[in-house]
């Protein structure tokens, strides 16, 4: 009778330490798919988060209206000619000057601002010459590519043009000059321009462009006309 319950008591003992083993290992288990699906989630979570951060920057970042600013400062070269017929004379020459401009940027391709220059074309080795000056409301649209910005725009304003001519003397000594036309007439301007930047950093780029300024006024006005060609550092902020 002891055998028999001493075989009993093994069994039963036995069992329950197989039954409490089974019980913790279904416990790791299910701690172990709580923990996993816990973490799963807060992965997709902070995935989902980032995902939705990212889209909206990009989303803000194309509906930016203003993106920033430059300006900078040019000088130039051009030959330009006009017949001058009052004096029965042609001015033709080298003219060459200085300016700048400042232009706004609105969405990815677009920019409007203002820009102005003088331009002086010299006459006769005597002092003589024509001055150009013009101011105006310049637009323009650009591409990026890698390093390279090409532009083309127009820039319409208005100006004024000074003539000096000395047709006997010179500028060089304080006796007064008999045949000496001085003039000054203001001008329409409209000026296509066509450019290109080269990118050195993001914010300072150095840029050539051409133009081909058209003036326009009363009949006493004889514009001279012809290509320029600019060269200058612009800032960007």
């Amino acid at each position: 009778m002891r055998k028999i319950l001493l075989l009993l008591f093994t069994f039963l003992t036995i069992n329950i330490y197989s039954q409490d083993n089974i019980t913790n290992s279904r416990d790791i288990s299910d701690d172990s798919r709580k923990i996993s699906t816990t973490n799963s989630r807060d992965i997709s979570d902070d995935s989902r988060k980032i995902s939705t951060t990212n889209s909206r920057e990009i989303s803000d970042d194309s509906r930016k209206i203003f993106n920033g600013y430059d300006g900078g400062m040019m000088l130039h070269l051009g030959y330009v000619s006009t017949d001058v017929k009052p004096l029965n004379y042609k001015a033709k020459g080298i003219t060459k000057g200085i300016g700048g401009a400042i232009r706004f940027h609105f969405g990815k391709h677009y920019r409007i601002g203002t820009e102005g220059y003088v331009s002086t074309l010299k006459l006769m080795d005597n002092g003589s010459y024509m001055k150009t000056f013009w101011a105006g409301l310049t637009n323009d649209f650009y591409w990026n590519f890698g390093k390279f910005m090409p532009y083309a725009g127009i820039t319409i304003g208005g100006g004024a043009l000074t003539d000096c001519f000395i047709f006997e003397g010179d500028n060089h000594d304080w006796i007064s000059e008999n045949n000496v036309v001085i003039n000054k007439n203001p001008f329409i301007a409209i000026d296509p321009i066509i450019g290109c930047d080269y990118c050195l950093t993001d914010a300072m780029h150095i840029t050539i462009k051409f133009d081909y300024l058209l003036g326009f006024g009363n009949e006493n006005l004889y514009f001279p006309t012809g290509p320029r060609v600019y060269i200058g550092f612009i800032f960007f902020h």
